[in-house]
Formats: structure tokens, C-alpha cells, sequence
């Protein structure tokens, strides 16, 4: 899942002039900010939409595959990843106004298992340290162990989930320090569930989609729909797998699409009356205050720097996701992709800032050093970084890839022909290449670490 960064810009709040108008106003300029993205291989499709003073843009690019001549539109179904945590807290938010629950609330009060096996855990984190990422609970759960890593949430159930809280240990008191944790609002969704003696999907289903007439918003997917799901890639723009999730389904598990994605950002503009409408509004309220450098946070939602804008991203293996709301401007904008980039991040705030009157320019990207193919060919094979764990270096369709044992394939760029870096974390390798033949050895920079790895003799 994606780990968020903050949105180191703010927001120009002044009155600003209507973009109601046909066409819209900014489609030349949401183009040719997109252009830069599609002409540097950054996604093969995305499905990016506006609501701007009540008015609505929608627009699609690309191809849903580098094979395949498709075109994406809005009815184009992907996965959102971790914007499903918006969905599973204002499910709490529903909870609490429904008087089901009260924010502050001890986790024990659902999961009862932890009130003899493991009290220290279940009386000390709430519901609001879960959905605010400051309840100590790691990214993920120590105990997961997926069969196939590019499906890693398929087999994580419910016992393991109830097995792991019960042998947890504190490592801080819930609520001093923000870490963003997949694990937290997942077991927030589960728990949600089990109060609800329901599932997730069906609780997502009855309280939020079928209410906002979101039908195309789910976790399965009907024969239909598949037909309209988009293939997953990764970041370069190689086939990877969509996610599927058992017990953790609440920090990612929710597909949908721009026409979905519009309808739920304008019941959030402007909520509804009742008791949805009243759970939208404590959801957005804020929370959680901007401390040590994190951002602020109301129920789900994370606050830009500008304390008017919600936001969220998400990323799967194989697509990612952006939304930005900002009601006192009355505008949103949706980005959905079937490539797992967080690039995409900064040209979904691009966008953002271009419809609201920003002067925005076009991303500049550098040009890639080029490597001969005879010489990434001498650089493939396996490396053994420590026992059991063993990094896998190959070329996919041109691309250079590498993985670490129980790991995804990651992209990696070239800064000469012996030093690559990881596109999607900061480390580098940096492989030894003698005047002939294969590479003996690679080298591993992260963290200020140097880990040699010498290649697997076959």
C-alpha cells in the first residue's frame, strides 16, 4: 500500500473565478499537464475527474495495455488501494453517530478476546488512535506470511489477525507518535464488521455505496464489472496482479471508478441530510492536530498544509489512486490509474491547483542514461544478499527489474551501466562488472548500509 507524503504546497484561498463553463475551462491545460507523464511511459491508462462549482469533467488516456489498444473512460474499473481507510472511517464515523460506538472507546469492546489474553493491548488503543495511524500498530502485522507475494493480503484471515493482537507488545502508549499502518484500519474494518455481525464488503455496501448509489464501488466484482476492470501494471508498465484481501480488506481492498469517485466527492462537498450526511461532516471535521512535521488529520481523511484540502492516495500492486477535496473552493479532482506510480501523485495535485487558478507548469523529466541490452543481459541473475534472502535481477521487455526474496519485482533506473537505482525506494545497486562475462557481485546502498551480494553460482 502507499505511504503518504505531505502536500508541501498551499492552496490559494481567495475568490477565484468560475470554471463553470463548456468546455471546460482547463481541459487544454489538465492536458498538457498530463502530456509529460505519457510521453515519459509514467502510466498506461488513467481516468482522471473534476467537479469544480458544481460543474463536471471527466477525461481518460492512454491504453489499458502496452498490447492492447483499449481505451480507458470513466466507467473503467480500478483499484484505489488505501483511499478504501477513507471508506472504513466514515463507516466509524456512521458507528459513532448511530451511537454504536464513541471514538474513544477501547478496541476490547468488540474484539472481547483481548480482555483476559492480552489487556494492556485491548484497553489501551481506541478506534480514533486506529483510524489516525497513532496506535503503535506496525505498517503491517509481523505474523503475515503470504504464499504468493504479488498477492500479499490474499490469505490473511481473521484468526491470524485475532492471533497476532493477542501476542502484541506496546512498543509506545497509543497516540504519542503517528505510523502509518495498514494493519490499524484494517483491524478497524474488521472490527467494524464483527459488530455489525456482517462482513466488510457487505457493511461498505449497505452504509455507504447503495446509499450514495455508488454501484460500481466494491470488493467483487460481478462478470460485468470484470469486463471493465483495469489490467494491473506496475511501474514499468509490466503486468503485475490485482490484490484481493481477507481480514485487512478495510485499509485497501475497495475498487471503483471516476464516475463513482465523483458521486462520493459530491456527497462529501455538499452531505446529505441524515445520518449519513451527519457522519460525512464528523469524518471531515478535524481530528487530529499537525504535529512534528505529520499532517493533520480528520476520520480517514489527511489535511494539506493549507487546513482546507482532504486528501488521500493509494497504491496496489498494480494501480494507484489519488483524490483531493477542498469545499470552500467547491472542487475536487479524482485520479485512477492501472500502473502503480506515485508520480501520479503530483500530477493529481497539478491538476488540483491548475482549476483553482494556480499558475502551474508541466513536469520536466530527465532523460534516462541508456544502457546496452548485452550489457544488462551480463547483469541478470540471482544475488544473495543474507541467507534466505536472495535478490533476483532481471530484464522484463526491456526493463530493468529486481526482488528481494518474499518481495514484488521493483524497477530500477540507470545512473551508469554498473549503478541502478530503485525507483520506488531510496536505495541503490551497484553491480561489479569485470571486462567479461556475468557480474561476480552486487552491492546494496539503503539507509546508509552497504550490503554486498555475491552472485548465486548455478
Amino acid at each position: 500500500m502507499a505511504r503518504y507524503c505531505m502536500l508541501a504546497w498551499f492552496l490559494l484561498l481567495c475568490n477565484l473565478t468560475s470554471v463553470a463553463q463548456e468546455p471546460f475551462k482547463y481541459e487544454k491545460k489538465i492536458t498538457e499537464l498530463v502530456e509529460p507523464f505519457r510521453e515519459n511511459k509514467k502510466f498506461n491508462a488513467i481516468s482522471i475527474g473534476v467537479l469544480s462549482n458544481g460543474e463536471v469533467w471527466e477525461k481518460s488516456f492512454g491504453s489499458l495495455d502496452s498490447t492492447d489498444d483499449s481505451k480507458p473512460n470513466s466507467k473503467t474499473i480500478y483499484e484505489i488501494g488505501s483511499i478504501s481507510k477513507v471508506f472504513t472511517s466514515l463507516l466509524l464515523a456512521q458507528a459513532v453517530e448511530s451511537g454504536k460506538l464513541k471514538l474513544g472507546d477501547p478496541i476490547s469492546t468488540i474484539m472481547t478476546e483481548l480482555e483476559n489474553e492480552n489487556p494492556a493491548v485491548g484497553s489501551s488503543i481506541t478506534f480514533k488512535h486506529l483510524s489516525h495511524h497513532v496506535s503503535w500498530l506496525p505498517v503491517m502485522p509481523l505474523n503475515i506470511a503470504p504464499k504468493d507475494s504479488t498477492n500479499p493480503f490474499i490469505d490473511y484471515d481473521r484468526p491470524l489477525l485475532v492471533k497476532y493482537m493477542k501476542s502484541a507488545k506496546p512498543e509506545r502508549r497509543p497516540g504519542d507518535a503517528y505510523e502509518y499502518s495498514n494493519l490499524a484500519v484494517g483491524l478497524l474494518g474488521d472490527l467494524l464488521a464483527r459488530q455489525a455481525d456482517t462482513s466488510y464488503e457487505k457493511l461498505l455496501q449497505t452504509q455507504l455505496t447503495e446509499p450514495l448509489q455508488m454501484l460500481d464501488t466494491s470488493i467483487t466484482l460481478s462478470s460485468e464489472q470484470k469486463s471493465r476492470f483495469a489490467p494491473p501494471h506496475n511501474l514499468a508498465l509490466l503486468p503485475d496482479s490485482s490484490w484481493d484481501f481477507d481480514a485487512l480488506a478495510g485499509c485497501g481492498a475497495i475498487r471503483s471508478n471516476v464516475d463513482d469517485m465523483l458521486t462520493f466527492a459530491k456527497a462529501v462537498l455538499n452531505p446529505p441530510e441524515g445520518p449519513l450526511g451527519k457522519a460525512i461532516e464528523l469524518a471531515w471535521k478535524k481530528q487530529k492536530e499537525a504535529v512534528g512535521g505529520q499532517h493533520a488529520m480528520g476520520l480517514g481523511w489527511m489535511i494539506a498544509q493549507d487546513g482546507a484540502t482532504r486528501w488521500h492516495n493509494g497504491q496496489t500492486g498494480g494501480y494507484h489512486s489519488m483524490i483531493l477535496i477542498n469545499r470552500s473552493l467547491k472542487t475536487a479532482v479524482v485520479l485512477l490509474s492501472n500502473t502503480a506510480n506515485p508520480q501520479l501523485d503530483q500530477l493529481t495535485e497539478q491538476i488540483f491547483r491548475a482549476v483553482i487558478g494556480m499558475e502551474v507548469q508541466p513536469t520536466s523529466f530527465d532523460a534516462e542514461f541508456q544502457v546496452k541490452p548485452e550489457v544488462a543481459k551480463r547483469l541478470e541473475g540471482k544475488y544473495q544478499l543474507a541467507p534466505g534472502a536472495i535478490i533476483t535481477v532481471q530484464v522484463k521487455e526491456g526493463k530493468m527489474m529486481a526482488q528481494l526474496t518474499g518481495q514484488q519485482f521493483l524497477a530500477l533506473i540507470p545512473k551508469s551501466e554498473t549503478e541502478w537505482k530503485y525507483q520506488l525506494v531510496d536505495a541503490t545497486l551497484t553491480f561489479e562488472l569485470p571486462e567479461k562475462g556475468n557480474s561476480p557481485k552486487v552491492t546494496l546502498f539503503q539507509s546508509g548500509r552497504e550490503l554486498p551480494a555475491p552472485r548465486v553460482k548455478k
